[in-house]
């Protein structure tokens, strides 16, 4: 039998704007630490070590296919952000708001069980 071929995480550099929103990006090996040191770079939890940041006005100045490219991104990003504010946080809230009641619920009932210890103790 041959040997497992081993997995590397793959890296990566993005193009993106100042908010967070990737444009584009492409994968790369891992910088060493020499070179990270070097030009200070990190590694996000995202696996992105380098990261160029475009403009609004850059935009205008791009070829009609990459601005149509970008457009399409950019309202996914903008889709996907309106669905989880409409979906995920109001189950969110609705959670947070059982754990806090159940909370509440475990400490009356500690409350009464400390109170039935302290009085079979004084017994």
């Amino acid at each position: 039998m041959g040997r497992k071929p081993q997995r590397r995480p793959v890296h990566y550099v993005t193009f993106s704007y100042r908010d967070g929103a990737a444009v584009s990006c492409h994968p790369t090996r891992k910088p060493t630490k020499k070179r990270m040191k070097s030009t200070g770079e990190r590694i996000d939890e995202d696996l992105v070590y380098q990261e160029f940041l475009y403009g609004c006005d850059d935009f205008t100045e791009w070829p009609m296919e990459n601005r149509v490219r970008a457009a399409t991104l950019l309202a996914n990003r903008l889709n996907m952000r309106r669905s989880l504010r409409e979906l995920v946080l109001p189950e969110l809230s609705a959670l947070k708001a059982s754990l806090v009641e159940l909370d509440e619920r475990l400490d009356r009932i500690e409350t009464v069980l400390a109170d039935l210890h302290r009085t079979s103790a004084a017994e």
